[in-house]
């Protein structure tokens, strides 16, 4: 049965794709934003919009890694989680939207295979749940959405 694993799937695709309750999906900040402005660094915020959009791909990456058994994957360094200024180049926009667009379809295809008992196995490595985990990327991408917006403004 799928019916809760269903749901949260639906959910981390509805904030990334669109018609989210909270207002506009990750998707629909991406394609709006202006490509000089995602590198800017601002006095009241320690990342760049290219480097939260990054942090969301390092966390879907972390989720395929996982969900492939790799208890050995671990994002324990700054490089990790928010790239390198190469890869968080304005240059380098298109690719890191790629990136986070192929991740995301990465997840839900692996989610695909599974069924609702996924939920309540412990993430390989880690003293956390996959409900936990997915939930988790729902509210992290929510979370970093109105950090982009914030930047954006």
């Amino acid at each position: 049965m799928r019916k809760e694993l269903e749901r949260l799937t639906d959910n981390l695709d509805t904030v990334f794709r669109g018609d989210a309750w909270h207002g506009p999906s990750v998707t629909e900040i991406l394609n709006s934003l202006k490509p000089d402005l995602v590198d800017q660094r601002h006095g009241f915020s320690k990342r760049t919009i290219a480097e939260l959009i990054y942090h969301l791909v390092a966390w879907r990456k972390f989720a395929i890694e996982k969900l492939n058994d790799n208890i050995h994957f671990s994002l324990d360094s700054d490089e990790a989680n928010w790239g390198t200024a190469d890869i968080t180049s304005k240059e380098n926009w298109p690719l890191l939207k790629k990136e986070l667009t192929d991740t995301h379809k990465e997840l839900l295809n692996l989610l695909e295979d599974q069924n609702d008992d996924l939920l309540d196995k412990r993430v390989p490595g880690e003293f956390y749940d996959y409900y936990k985990l997915l939930s988790g990327i729902v509210q992290h991408d929510t979370y970093h959405l109105g950090m982009i917006w914030v930047l954006w403004e």
